[in-house]
């Protein structure tokens, strides 16, 4: 049954579950509470029937003792004073059904009692209007002030304390709008183990993809998780098995094809070396060198093997060392910034990423008219390598097309110069496979500007 429920059925079945595993919970509490909290009273009317003690003891008690019985009397519940004149009823609504019960409990037959209730004690769906409706025999509010008139004239007033009674139940001394909030982070911690649980599969499926070069087939991906995830994965297992076999057979027609071309042009390069012209035959052996050193740049760069399998760490500022080094032993002007940064590291195929650096220098120095500058650093998490140099640059919207294969500046950069076309595309092609870039910028120098961007090592 589950493994029909697709992804989102999935996280919303998470979801609704939590949900109602919260709801649950809450009324559980809150009716537990209910049902265990204890009433402090035996009477209904609590505070009516300590005021009415209040009233007995005061009224029966010598006059030198009231103060000390109005300062015991006095509580969180009720507050107890004499005063000379009873208090103003502009706030108050009078309720003879309290003052009858007062009366009741303290025998007074007269009209000495005076109790009151106020709009804040009102009871649930009572209006202040029912006063005046004598057929209702219960108290449209709680006791807010009472007052009694002494035997010697003066007049007490009790007056109720209204405390602050919070909306939400308590449990265990915290609010239960605390314990929801509580319950809901514990549900989204639920939730979000569940969707990781779920969303496993498409993580691994994601890696595999990552991982995948074209070569091997990556091993077989679990097909777990919801049906959308399962088929996903028998498609991309099937693409990587289709894509492989299709590089097989690229590698074969260009191996086959190498072998012919190299067979024919053997055998041409025999037959000019029996040229007896000398020039005619110098003319005929260096255009099949030429042509032979174009075919194997060109099948280098459509098998696409430039980047080993195998990689390890590798310091670009020796790297690049070694290259300039060997490039200014031959006179070349060639200057190096940066090849005592200790930090620009990167992890890949060493001999790959020193191609890279020798096509950008060898097309530096090709095209340059004097200087050529190299320069080496590390910003951040990347490494870069900059090459420049002060030939005639590329222009702005040659700059993208000078990596495609066989491209060139037709003005400064002809065959003439010998090259191949492929040195750029080649080192674009490097520098991606190790998760980098190759770009060309206006240099400072006034020519052309590459610049090599590779991940450091962490």
């Amino acid at each position: 049954m589950m493994a029909r429920i697709g992804l989102l059925g999935r996280i919303m079945l998470l979801l609704l579950g939590a949900l109602s595993v919260l709801v649950i919970v809450t009324v559980s509490i809150d009716r537990w509470q209910i049902a265990h909290r204890p009433f402090p009273w035996n009477s209904s009317f609590p505070r009516l029937d300590q005021a009415a003690h209040i009233m007995t003891l005061l009224r029966e008690a010598d006059p030198a003792l009231r103060p000390a019985i109005l300062k015991a009397v006095s509580g969180e519940a009720l507050r107890a004073k004499i005063a000379d004149q009873p208090p103003p009823e502009a706030e108050l609504i009078r309720e003879p059904r309290l003052e009858a019960r007062l009366r009741r409990l303290t025998g007074e037959t007269n009209d000495r009692i005076s109790a009151f209730t106020s709009t804040a004690m009102l009871h649930r769906g009572v209006d202040a209007a029912d006063v005046a409706d004598r057929d209702r025999r219960r108290p449209i509010g709680s006791l807010s002030t009472a007052t009694y008139r002494l035997p010697d004239g003066r007049i007490l007033v009790i007056s109720a304390i209204e405390r602050h009674r919070s909306l939400m139940p308590w449990l265990l001394g915290l609010p239960l709008s605390l314990w929801v909030a509580i319950l809901g982070v514990a549900v989204a911690g639920l939730v979000l183990v569940g969707a990781r649980h779920e969303l496993t599969p498409l993580r691994r499926l994601t890696e595999a993809v990552s991982r995948f070069d074209g070569r091997v087939t990556e091993p077989a991906i679990p097909t777990q998780g919801a049906p959308e995830i399962r088929h996903l994965a028998r498609a991309v297992q099937v693409m990587q098995e289709r894509i492989v076999g299709l590089m097989a057979e690229r590698s074969l027609l260009i191996g086959a094809i190498s072998h012919d071309l190299k067979t024919y042009l053997t055998r041409l390069r025999l037959r000019a070396e029996g040229v007896a012209e000398p020039e005619r035959r110098e003319r005929l052996i260096e255009d099949l060198d030429a042509m032979t050193a174009l075919i194997d740049t060109s099948l280098g760069f459509a098998r696409g093997t430039a980047v080993g399998v195998e990689r390890a760490a590798v310091d670009l500022a020796d790297l690049v060392a070694v290259e300039v080094a060997e490039q200014a032993a031959q006179g070349i002007a060639i200057r190096l910034t940066g090849e005592d940064v200790q930090d620009a590291v990167t992890v890949g195929d060493a001999v790959a990423l020193r191609r890279v650096v020798a096509n950008l220098i060898e097309n530096a120095v090709k095209f340059s008219r004097s200087t050529v500058a190299v320069a080496v650093s590390r910003t951040g998490t990347v490494c870069h390598v900059v090459v420049e140099d002060d030939g005639p640059g590329i222009p702005d919207a040659e700059r993208a097309a000078v990596f495609s294969p066989f491209y060139r500046v037709e003005r400064s950069r002809s065959r003439q110069t010998g090259g191949t076309g492929l040195g750029l595309a080649i080192a674009r092609q490097i520098a991606e496979a190790h998760g980098g870039s190759v770009v060309a910028e206006a240099g400072s120098l006034g020519g052309a500007r590459l610049v090599v961007t590779l991940p450091a090592l962490a």
